[in-house]
């Protein structure tokens, strides 16, 4: 039944793949507390799917693009996904209680599980216009019915394109793939990355600096 739904959207192969994988952490989160199979998306062959890949090639422009936005909400939301690499829906719930002097806690994440991210000074001095705003939601949004922005605005640059420019930059200053990965809250392909290590958030602390410093130096 999961195979032929996936089969059924074969025109668009990146909406048929993310609609299984959106199933597959659903799954997998409820396998937490109940007695599931594995998720029947193993059986599943993906669709090649061909991203565009794009980048923020110009940051100073990019700067001065979020600064003149008449809404402080999304010029911080972007600044904040360009500096955490998070992805915009992660961004979008983030909860005050949650971010934390040292770090953020993501309860739940695209991959089934939660992460702990490492921040620094200048994630605070982004965030610091929107406190006091909600006691709760970190990017809040009095139009919305969940409370928080659940669209941001349009750019040049999709949100995933912080994203992509996050981990492009990380690799152009010398952070290992594998911190990388880390930082995004990747799934490692090799069972030992996946089962046994766990790097602590002081050891991703220096690549998190590294990466921060880089892109500081090409926003000016």
């Amino acid at each position: 039944m999961v195979a032929d739904r996936h089969r059924s959207l074969a025109s668009t192969p990146s909406a048929a793949n993310h609609l299984l994988k959106y199933f597959r952490t659903v799954w997998n989160h409820a396998r937490r507390v109940h007695d599931l199979p594995e998720c029947p998306t193993m059986a599943i062959e993906w669709f090649e799917e061909h991203p565009k890949g794009e980048i923020i090639e110009d940051l100073p422009k990019w700067r001065e693009t979020v600064e003149a936005l008449d809404n402080p909400i999304h010029s911080a939301f972007f600044g904040f996904i360009l500096f955490t690499g998070l992805r915009k829906s992660e961004a979008f719930t983030l909860d005050w209680k949650n971010v934390h002097e040292d770090h953020i806690h993501l309860p739940m994440t695209k991959n089934g599980r939660s992460f702990n991210l490492p921040i620094l000074q200048v994630h605070h001095e982004i965030l610091a216009p929107l406190r006091g705003l909600s006691r709760t939601w970190v990017f809040p949004s009095p139009k919305s019915q969940s409370g928080h922005i659940t669209n941001a605005k349009r750019l040049e640059w999709s949100p995933h394109a912080h994203r992509r420019t996050f981990a492009t930059v990380a690799m152009e200053a010398g952070v290992l793939e594998e911190i990388v990965g880390r930082l995004l809250n990747h799934t490692p392909l090799s069972i030992t990355g996946q089962r046994y290590v766990k790097p602590s958030l002081e050891a991703l602390r220096p690549a998190m600096e590294t990466v921060c410093a880089a892109l500081q130096a090409r926003v000016e």
